[in-house]
């Protein structure tokens, strides 16, 4: 059982900081501000680490970033979960959990209240969808929903309630079409198709060093016809939006995590930390150092 420091984030919640080498984090209480979402969070572990039988209390959902993740449903079949998959799991739901021998393995998470949300939205039958659990792959782009679910939750301001609300239901929205309406997700938006699924290449696999040729390739497009369109239709530039990402990402790790600057640095895609250090100053006007002094407000205490 991992080791959790506290660092109290509001007078409603709290985060709890893994203390061990992974590092992960879990922010708590969240259903003090909102009663629909109960807590969020990332989960890093080691090769071949096993989870033992157990079950949570609420409805609870899963992405993997890293590594693979075999789920042992009790009286029921084993799933292997991949980079991009979700799982859905009811509460009271008996379940064990075997990672694979990758090196490095991370799952987000998001814990929350159904019944809030099905006398919200009654036309998604949650509960006909729900009631069992669910598994759906090839979702990269599900990973952009659950950071922003996280940014908010860690994000203490007048806004944070409205907020976390849209956060969590656009999540439980591309879900809930993820497991009822299998397609591809690119046919969902109305901008061009091919600047679409560069924008979730992008989000997705931001620590990858993308050349315009490389991610041109991956959509079927030109270079130079990709770099015209991506101006047009996202607004920024190929590089200026990788590096939008890429600080975004590394805001929460500066904000919730113990890890070394220089590795948040790597994590998000950047090749030095100097380099890191000098586009992170030119977005947030302050250094990374600076960045994470300032949201820290409480000495951690282990628990």
């Amino acid at each position: 059982m991992e080791a959790f420091g506290k660092w109290k984030l509001s007078e409603n919640m709290e985060i709890l900081r893994a203390t061990g080498p992974l590092r992960g984090f879990k922010v708590v209480e969240l259903d003090k501000l909102l009663p629909e979402v109960i807590d969020v969070g990332e989960h890093r572990e080691k090769a071949n680490w096993r989870c033992r039988n157990h079950a949570q209390k609420h409805w609870l959902v899963l992405y993997v970033v890293e590594g693979t993740n075999r789920i042992r449903i009790e009286g029921g079949p084993d799933i292997l979960m991949r980079p991009g998959s979700i799982g859905c799991l009811p509460p009271k739901l008996r379940h064990s959990e075997q990672y694979g021998s990758e090196p490095k393995h991370r799952l987000l998470w998001a814990g929350f209240n159904l019944s809030v949300l099905e006398n919200r939205y009654p036309e998604w039958k949650l509960s006909q969808c729900l009631q069992r659990p669910r598994f759906a792959h090839g979702l990269l782009h599900l990973e952009g929903y659950f950071r922003q679910l996280i940014r908010e939750a860690t994000r203490s301001s007048i806004h944070q309630v409205s907020g976390l609300r849209l956060a969590l239901d656009a999540l439980l929205l591309e879900v809930v079409r993820a497991i009822e309406e299998p397609r591809d997700i690119f046919s969902l938006v109305s901008i061009h198709p091919a600047i679409c699924k560069a924008l979730g290449i992008l989000e997705t696999k931001f620590r990858k060093r993308w050349t315009v040729s490389e991610l041109a390739k991956e959509v079927g497009l030109s270079r130079s016809r990709l770099a015209e369109l991506f101006n047009i239709e996202a607004g920024y530039s190929i590089h200026r939006f990788l590096s939008k990402v890429r600080i975004r990402h590394a805001e929460i790790l500066l904000s919730n995590s113990d890890l070394p600057i220089a590795d948040i640095a790597t994590d998000s895609g950047f090749a030095t930390l100097q380099h890191f250090s000098r586009v992170f100053k030119e977005v947030n006007g302050q250094t990374p150092f600076d960045f994470r002094r300032g949201r820290v407000s409480a000495p951690i205490k282990v628990v």
